[in-house]
């Protein structure tokens, strides 16, 4: 991605809107493959690997949570979801089912453009660093870093890309507190403005997941005030 000009696949029902995404986009750099329904975002999942996923939420034969599920199965690369859909429960769905940002319609096409360069930029920075260390064991959990997958007494552990990134992060600066802000920053790519519920979501999911065979080995712990902190408990 780093030799190339990253490619972009924007899905958008509305023709004017996707047209002009599409331009400004194009114009920036970016190679952009466009899609206006589910349909057509799958067929074009199957042709292409995208750096980067602009996907409007509401669809003529679906909706664009379904297409970033599927996304999601094969890929960790950054996700946009770019929508009419302004409620602050459609900002927290979009965030749990895998999206990096949620900008809602009518935007400044400067903050699109702004978004889209900080993550690719995040998604590049945190590939570079992974490359460096292949393997982390903590007791029975383990995690392959290239493949981003987790396990527990060699089990898969189901890990989302996004969970799997907060697990790293954490291990990385173990038995020391991490706030909500900074792990959104860090896993997100863009500043949380305040809103940690997307964290705390995450986190809470992570837990139930590493702790599935009752182990007392270690923990992702609440640290009151300050975040949250991984630590090996004996």
């Amino acid at each position: 991605m780093s030799d190339r000009q990253p490619v972009l696949l924007v899905v958008e029902d509305e023709p004017e809107v996707l047209r002009i995404n599409a331009r400004i986009l194009a114009r920036r750099g970016y190679t952009v493959y466009t899609a206006e329904s589910c349909c057509r975002a799958y067929e074009r999942l199957a042709e292409i690997a995208p750096d980067l996923l602009i996907l409007d939420i509401m669809l003529p034969d679906g909706s664009g949570y379904d297409i970033c599920d599927k996304f999601r199965q094969t890929s960790d690369h950054p996700v946009i979801f770019l929508t009419g859909k302004s409620e602050t429960q459609d900002k927290i769905e979009g965030l749990g089912r895998g999206g990096d940002y949620y900008l809602t319609k009518p935007y400044d096409a400067n903050e699109l453009l702004a978004v889209v360069s900080r993550l690719i930029k995040r998604y590049l920075e945190t590939k570079q660093k992974h490359r460096q260390i292949t393997e982390i064991i903590k007791g029975p959990l383990s995690l392959d870093i290239p493949k981003a997958r987790a396990a527990v007494n060699g089990v898969d552990a189901g890990l989302t890309a996004k969970e799997f990134a907060l697990l790293l992060e954490l291990l990385r600066n173990e038995d020391k507190d991490v706030s909500p802000q900074e792990l959104y920053e860090k896993v997100w790519g863009v500043t949380a403005g305040g809103d940690t519920r997307t964290v705390r979501f995450h986190i809470r999911n992570l837990r139930k997941k590493i702790n599935a065979d009752n182990s007392n080995d270690y923990d992702i712990v609440s640290v009151y005030g300050k975040g949250y902190m991984f630590t090996t408990i004996r």
